[in-house]
């Protein structure tokens, strides 16, 4: 199917078009931390489930949600040609080669897995770890994915990063050099953001060589730093027609063969503060899938 009749290039159609089956992924907590916790309370948006399930503080162990993860998936789901094993919460990189050396080896236990997925920092990517990583691409299909958010470095300051757009650009030729499905971590929703920073962060990232985006929605989630600006007036969600204008906009002028991982964000059941509008998941990628089709917008129409 044409990109203009598709719209977007979707994870779903994409890795059912790799393995030639539906795939899912399992999410997984396996416990570390981020180094921008270590001595403050990290990025702005994130609270201390670190955008993960939080299952490995109630006792889970790695393997034990991973058979979790599965058994769900079998009661929800028909026709699974696999797995994916996302290790998600805070930051997956950020322990000594033996520590995950040690999480990682666990899915070697399930012969459905046939993907790693690992979620870390541009700051978080040694040598080392790059090169365990790579052992993983002779037996799954290795996704690296890396949080940028933004290439703003004033924002990036502000939601307390703790890495720059070149600590970013540094890791990803490093990491470009293996056989590693390279996904970039973006969130819209900041204030004051408008048409032309989605088309500047669009035409960065298209010229970089990586396989896919995330996007997330800047939302205030209980017990963030943010709520607490939130609270005192020093942050405005960002409005929900204008949200899907930015999605648009920034797709507009991507890359046509990056993957879409999600065009959205939602917080953990009970944690989000704002804005309300995101609790309507479904109807927000309606509205994207509207806007795209009455504006005669798709991915990659007005990228070179």
């Amino acid at each position: 199917m044409e990109m203009k009749k598709k719209l977007y290039n979707d994870l779903s159609s994409y890795l059912k078009e790799l393995f030639g089956a539906r795939i899912y992924k399992i999410t997984i907590d396996s416990g570390l931390t981020c180094p921008n916790r270590i001595n403050g309370d990290g990025c702005i948006y994130c609270n201390d489930r670190g955008s993960g399930n939080g299952l490995f503080s109630k006792g889970f162990s790695i393997e034990e949600q991973i058979s979790m993860g599965i058994e769900g998936l079998k009661r929800k789901y028909k026709n699974i040609g696999g797995y994916i094993a996302y290790f998600q919460s805070y930051t997956n990189t950020f322990a000594p080669i033996s520590v995950l050396e040690k999480n990682w080896s666990i899915i070697k236990k399930f012969k459905e897995i046939v993907g790693l997925s690992i979620g870390t920092r541009p700051d978080c990517l040694s040598q080392e770890v790059l090169d365990l990583l790579n052992e993983y691409t002779k037996n799954y299909k290795v996704f690296l994915e890396l949080g940028l958010q933004t290439i703003d470095e004033n924002l990036l300051k502000w939601i307390n990063r703790g890495h720059t757009v070149k600590d970013f650009s540094d890791v990803l030729k490093r990491a470009s050099k293996y056989d590693f499905n390279i996904v970039v971590h973006i969130i819209i929703g900041f204030m004051g953001q408008n048409k032309e920073d989605m088309i500047k962060l669009a035409r960065f990232l298209s010229y970089e060589k990586i396989n896919g985006v995330k996007i997330h929605l800047l939302y205030v989630a209980k017990n963030s730093p943010l709520e607490k600006e939130y609270e005192k007036g020093n942050f405005v969600p960002i409005e929900r027609e204008k949200y899907i204008e930015l999605v648009c906009t920034f797709l507009e002028h991507l890359r046509k063969d990056i993957v879409i991982h999600r065009l959205t964000g939602d917080a953990h059941r009970g944690e989000l503060i704002a804005p309300k509008w995101s609790e309507d998941k479904a109807g927000v990628l309606r509205d994207i899938k509207n806007y795209m089709e009455s504006k005669d917008i798709y991915q990659g129409k007005m990228w070179n």
